[in-house]
């Protein structure tokens, strides 16, 4: 499970950077009246253009993962990372202890969690087949 931990962390790291490396925002979509028709992706204040070119689809989509959004994104899942799991896990501890069971269910679900918080990275080189929920 730490191993899984650590790649959480590492994965939420790069994430992070990456979004405050990005202009701030807010971003918006200008030119996309058409969604037919390439537009592009704005970034306020100075409008600059961050994306050319592209399907208006496209374009929405890029606008609505803005960097704010993204480190808030990053700021919850440490905090499931920080406390839900930890938690889970000693509760999971804690019934062991007290009813003798080897595995119990908080367990399954704290590295089911921590499976699922995986999940999004899947493409990624270090990203384990044996994490797959």
């Amino acid at each position: 499970m730490n191993d899984l931990v650590e790649f959480l962390r590492a994965r939420l790291d790069e994430d992070e950077a990456l979004a405050r490396e990005a202009p701030p925002g807010p971003w918006h979509i200008g030119n996309a009246v058409d969604p037919t028709q390439p537009c592009h992706v704005h970034t306020f204040p100075g409008a600059r253009v961050v994306a050319d070119g592209l399907n208006w689809l496209v374009a929405e989509h890029i606008a609505h993962q803005h960097p704010a959004r993204v480190l808030s994104e990053v700021m919850a899942k440490r905090k499931i990372l920080e406390s839900v799991v930890p938690s889970v896990a000693d509760m999971a501890e804690s019934i062991a202890f007290e009813y003798g069971a080897r595995h119990s269910p908080p367990g399954r679900v704290a590295v089911e969690l921590l499976c699922l918080l995986a999940l999004p990275y899947a493409s990624h080189p270090d990203y384990r087949e044996e994490w797959k929920p």
